[in-house]
């Protein structure tokens, strides 16, 4: 490994430093390469920036580079002239480096090799140059040194003349000898696998470490070999053997790497170091996690790794999170035809500890709630609202989330991978004495960006404005039509008051997390076992709260032969939710002077001075709770045997089990006793997910001279089962017996069920040559049930290969910053299933309410029969670049990617004599998600007292529709546009309001004719409607500091996003026009014409349906006046933390421990007007919550 040792000198600030001298002829080449790069950087950002704005901004950072490049060759001259004072005793040479940097300012490069088998140091001088220093510290030492400009290179002395004579005499005359050896780890454990070789002009013979890591090379021809070993999470071994007939042994210590690239990192049926990677993969550590204060695990992943899109839909606890990698690849949202038989999202393959898990992240809930408004569809709820899976998984059980993104990661998962894939690991004993782990922690919840409404005074006017501006006058009576009924201006308080968006979500509330873990072991036996309890809160009238129960254990056995092994992990939750069934954040639109709707008891109000307030009636949603109960197995069985060294057979078998209950009741207490036949219901629901999945595997691995080669070999079968009821209970004689279906007089029940197999045969190869030159395969058989006969099987494959270049010796022997550089890209191919099961056959579904004949059930076609539509193929390219600097500690990749889905699964409209809207097939249409993926990590200081770490990602997609045969005489012509993105919005080109009618305006599909009334429909039909928006996110990333300094820790993380999406005004002239009975934003106020002349954003206001400007308000909310620029950053989490003394920890008899704060979106920078930016166009929804959590963990 190449060591750097940064800049310093004398401790000092290069403000205090005594300037040398600097050739004129450095600064202007220093120069000339600035200018070049400048005029790159101008380039590149010439879309972005105004040109006077830029040039200032280069002339800016020229000069600030100029001074640095001044202040920096002063103390290199300096330094070379400083004389250095040491005295050590047995020092390592490492130190004695450190001491020589620190006195003279210079750089040191080495390879940290050199130093494993050098005596000890004993030097003592005053007042010595730096050639003497160099040339005493190294004096008996086969190493020498070179200086350039202000870097010092130490590098292997090479053998003198008669040293080589010698050698080659002796090495003719020495006989083959064996070198024998054991390669262990810092903790002296054996390290089984590790890749051991030696070479010698160009030849090179390898092998890999037995079980108990030993090596033998028989009857080595004699001569100076070079002896490199090389494991993954370990730092390389290398060092020049010398074979001269006589047999060695050698004792190796491979020590853990510090640096990321040889991290291990989970893929696909295995781990790999990033070294070697030639997939686009990302890692998320328990140690990103366990700062976030989070329930669901998804949501720590928001920002962290580049091409990930998280989304969360709400801010009640339990809500659900939907994930996207690289776009959107399929063209399934079409809101012609029926989607039910079309999967709605591309949603990547979620795998815990190798199990599959949440299959397309469907959510768990039936019934309505505060997160969830969807009927029953049989367990197919759309993952757009409801509860999430992923609420039942603790995120502190988690070690690590791997995102793989490209063909060559996700090839071998086949079309279950196809839109890529999370691999989610759970936390394992680790060896050594048993320790318990103990984390409390509890928090304030509240509101992170809250909608601030019109008070009484202010809506009264807006109503008054209303009127005016329909020449109406309100009345008291519901039956004075067309006069507006308007009990809120004539009849209501007029100066009472309720703030309704505080009532509802303005609170703080609490949450409270407790997990406790046991873990230890031997290097044969290690396990763990944890629990943890979570309760959260609504920030919402009445107690409402989501409580979770979690249970994790893990034993993994390693027989005495290192040949057996055995991992078992479960894991256990049970969550409970209670909510409201209906209302939340839609309710801060009731009028702000609503008379009281509670009575002094407690009681429901329905009537005002004879006003009916059953639409009004907000706290009737709180007495009708509906409760959710959701259970949660997941269990890994893991078992390998290795039959000879290099070759292991095994399977993994594992089991997913995820059961939801859910009960509703509507009492007569909540319901107005004067309303329409008035009857308590009570619903119960039960949905089950099942996952079964086997998987045979064969694994080899052979050393062969310089090259490491691996191959696997293994076989999938994998059996989804969901099965759903819903039973609702009406005629009940009283409340009380709402609880149980059997007080119900009648009976109505759904129940749905559907059964997935898969099946699929697999293998990978892998070649990595001389530790630079990287060859991946992949291949992949599979076989859907989705599909009809003939149609079920694919073949998928992907090719990956990579040159680290850097191993050449042109960057071996010279100096510089750069110490790794990787080129590396892949191509493959994978298929789509994305369809709902048995849509090949016809299928029929019972005709409610229509009585039955015979004692038969009605029954009706819902789906037509076509045996013929298959697999969508997607083809994928990836080129990456990766880069290490100063011994890397600065990180750097840049990757391209392109995407192309073709074949594309569809729901082809049929003509209406058909009896069905639509038949599901395939269309040679093709889908492209290009993009640029960006990521540093990089660890700025590093001292004993004081380190700085930094990462950094963005990444942009674009994506398009390159191809859709005959698209402008297809069903299709009004939602895409060839060369356009499949997340194009059609509406009308909207202008201004016009001044003199007060209007809006828009432009006709001619894009010149201005109207108030355009005509629905695209140009092809004669309307109006053009693509006016295009919603994909443009940019989207996160970054982040860690800071710390001894005892104390800081960690600072942002996450930022742009993209064009809804503004207010699409929800307002929707759902809640303005100036109708709904109470407003505040950014409505001043804002609106009022009188010939006004130049304003929205156009007068209108008081009823039956106003002139209601049909405009509608054109408007499909228009491109309510899309804005929805660009945020937000600062996600901050975390601080305090390591307990260990004289405090000695006294109390624990062994470590720590407090701490964590902080979840604090802070929000933002354009955006009115509303959660990460939840654009409606600002009814449930707010993102701002949570800061206190907690105290201790080691005993």
């Amino acid at each position: 490994m190449l060591e750097t040792l940064p800049v310093q000198y004398q401790g000092q600030p290069f403000s205090n430093r005594n300037p040398g001298r600097i050739k004129s002829c450095e600064i202007i080449k220093y120069l000339t390469l600035t200018n070049k790069c400048m005029n790159f950087y101008t380039l590149f950002n010439s879309v972005r920036f105004k040109r006077s704005a830029l040039l200032k901004t280069i002339l800016v950072m020229k000069l600030i580079i100029l001074l640095t490049t001044v202040v920096c060759l002063h103390v290199a001259a300096a330094g070379y002239a400083q004389k250095i004072t040491l005295n050590e005793k047995n020092a390592s040479m490492e130190t004695v480096f450190k001491d020589i940097r620190k006195q003279s300012g210079y750089i040191i490069f080495f390879d940290k090799s050199l130093l494993n088998n050098l005596a000890p140091v004993n030097i003592k001088l005053t007042n010595a140059s730096l050639q003497e220093t160099l040339n005493k510290c190294l004096e008996g030492q086969p190493l020498t040194f070179t200086i350039v400009d202000n870097t010092i290179i130490i590098k292997e002395k090479e053998p003198s003349f008669l040293d080589n004579v010698k050698d080659k005499v002796a090495t003719l005359l020495a006989l083959p000898a064996d070198v024998n050896g054991k390669v262990v780890d810092s903790l002296g454990q054996p390290v089984i696998g590790a890749n051991v070789s030696l070479s010698i002009n160009g030849m090179s013979y390898g092998i890999a470490t037995d079980n108990k890591g030993d090596f033998h090379f028989n009857k080595v021809p004699p001569g100076r070999y070079t002896l490199l070993v090389t494991y993954i999470g370990y730092s390389k071994l290398e060092k020049i053997v010398k074979v001269d007939g006589k047999d060695l042994t050698l004792n190796l210590v491979l020590r853990n790497s510090t640096s990321a690239l040889d991290q291990i990192q989970v893929i696909a049926y295995g781990t790999e170091s990033k070294r070697f990677s030639v997939g686009s993969v990302s890692t998320v550590t328990a140690e990103d996690i366990e700062k976030q204060p989070v329930t669901n695990p998804l949501l720590a992943l928001q920002g962290q790794a580049p091409g990930l899109v998280i989304t969360s839909t709400g801010g009640i606890p339990g809500s659900q999170v939907t994930a996207q990698i690289r776009g959107q690849n399929s063209l399934n949202n079409s809101s012609l035809t029926n989607t039910t038989n079309l999967k709605p999202y591309d949603q990547p393959l979620f795998i815990i500890d190798g199990v599959p898990f949440a299959a397309q992240n469907n959510n768990i809930s039936q019934i309505s709630s505060l997160v969830n408004t969807s009927n029953f569809t049989g367990g197919n709820i759309q993952p757009g609202g409801g509860f999430s899976p992923f609420n039942n998984i603790n995120p502190a059980d988690i070690e690590s989330i791997t995102i793989l993104k490209d063909a060559d990661a996700t090839s071998i998962y086949g079309t279950q991978g196809s839109n890529g894939v999370i691999i989610i690991t759970t936390k394992k004993g680790k060896v050594g004495a048993t320790t318990f782990d103990l984390n409390v922690n509890t928090g304030f919840n509240s509101a992170a960006d809250p909608v601030q409404m019109l008070n009484t005074q202010q809506y009264l006017q807006l109503r008054k404005d209303a009127f005016a501006a329909d020449g109406v006058i309100p009345t008291s009576n519901p039956y004075a039509y067309p006069q507006p009924y308007a009990p809120d201006a004539i009849i209501f308080d007029q100066s009472k008051y309720t703030n309704w968006e505080k009532v509802i979500y303005g609170k703080t509330t609490s949450n409270t997390d407790v997990h406790g873990s046991l873990s230890g072991g031997t290097a044969n036996n290690t396990f763990i076992m944890s629990a943890g309890y979570n309760k959260s809160t609504y920030n919402y009238p009445g107690d409402f709260a989501d409580q979770r129960f979690t249970f994790h254990s893990n034993i993994h056995h390693l027989s005495t032969d290192k040949r057996l092994t055995i991992d078992m992990t479960s894991d256990f939750g049970y969550d409970q939710n209670n909510s409201a069934a209906f209302g939340g954040g839609q309710d801060i639109v009731l009028p702000p002077n609503l008379p009281n709707l509670l009575s002094p008891s407690g009681g429901l109000i329905w009537n005002y001075k004879g006003v009916d307030l059953t639409s009004d009636q907000f706290y009737s949603g709180l007495q009708q709770p509906t409760t959710l109960q959701n259970y949660n197995f997941n269990d890994a069985f893991h078992i390998s045997y290795k039959i000879v060294d290099g070759l292991t057979i095994g399977a993994d078998i594992g089991y997913n089990r995820n059961t939801t209950s859910e009960h509703n009741i509507n009492p007569f207490s909540a319901q107005n006793p004067a309303g329409y036949d008035v009857i308590a219901t009570s619903t119960f629901a039960n949905t089950t997910y099942q996952t079964i999945n086997i998987e045979p595997q064969i694994k080899y691995n052979k050393t062969f001279g310089k090259g490491v080669f691996s191959a696997l070999v293994g076989s999938t079968y994998k059996k989804n089962t969901s099965y759903s009821t819903q039973i609702e209970g009406s005629g009940y004689a009283n409340d009380n017996l709402l609880g149980s279906i059997d007080g119900a007089t009648t009976l109505s029940a759904f129940d749905a069920s559907n059964i997935y197999k898969y099946s699929a045969g697999f293998a990978r190869l892998n070649y990595i040559y001389n530790s630079e030159f990287i060859l991946d395969l992949t291949g992949r058989r599979d076989g859907s049930s989705y599909f009809g006969p003939g149609r079920q099987f694919g073949n998928f494959g992907a090719v990956g290969a990579g040159w680290i270049f850097t191993e050449e010796k042109i960057f071996k022997n010279a100096p510089s910053i750069l110490s790794y550089g990787k080129l590396s890209g892949s191509y493959g191919t994978s298929g789509s299933d994305g369809v709902q099961a048995y849509q090949y056959n016809t299928l029929y579904q019972t005709i409610q309410y229509v009585p039955g004949f015979q004692g038969t059930t009605p029954t009706s076609p819902y789906n037509l029969y076509n045996p013929d539509y298959s697999w969508a193929l997607k083809k994928s390219l990836n080129i990456a670049l990766d880069l290490g600097f100063f011994n890397n500690r600065l990180l750097f990749n840049a990757t391209f990617y392109r995407d192309r889905e073709s074949n594309e699964l569809v729901n082809y409209p049929l003509p209406i004599q058909s009896g069905l809207p639509s038949v599901l097939g395939n269309l040679d249409a093709t889908v492209q998600n290009q993009g640029f993926e960006f990521s540093i990590i990089s660890t700025n200081i590093k001292t004993k007292d004081f380190s700085w770490k930094t990462n950094f990602n963005l990444s942009f997609n674009r994506n398009k529709l390159i191809s859709f045969p005959n698209l402008e005489n297809s069903s299709y012509n009004e939602m895409y546009v060839i060369g356009q993105p499949t997340s194009i919005v059609y509406g009308y080109k909207y202008k201004d309001v016009n001044p003199t009618t007060g209007l809006f305006e828009f432009y006709k599909a001619d894009g010149k004719t201005v109207t108030s009334h355009p005509t629905g429909g695209v140009a092809a039909v004669g309307g109006d409607e053009v693509p006016i928006a295009n919603q994909e996110v443009k940019y989207q990333g996160g970054f982040g500091n860690n800071f710390s300094y001894k005892h104390f820790s800081l960690y600072i993380f942002c996450q930022f996003s742009s993209q064009n999406a809804p503004s207010y005004l699409a929800q307002a002239y929707t759902s809640y026009p303005i100036g109708f009975e709904f109470n407003q934003p505040t950014a409505v106020l001043n804002n609106y014409w009022k009188a010939s002349g006004d130049v304003t954003q929205l156009q007068r206001l209108a008081s009823g349906y039956g106003s002139a400007a209601f049909n405009t308000a509608l054109d408007f909310s499909k228009s491109s006046g309510v899309y804005t620029d929805d660009t945020y950053l937000r600062v996600k989490t901050v975390s601080l933390a305090y390591q307990l003394p260990d004289a405090f920890l000695k006294k109390i008899h624990v062994k470590g421990g720590s407090v701490f704060m964590n902080g979840q979106n604090l802070l929000t920078f933002t354009d955006y007007k009115v509303g959660d930016p990460e939840l654009p166009g409606s600002y009814t929804s449930f707010p993102i919550q701002r949570i800061l959590a206190f907690g105290l963990n201790l080691k005993f």
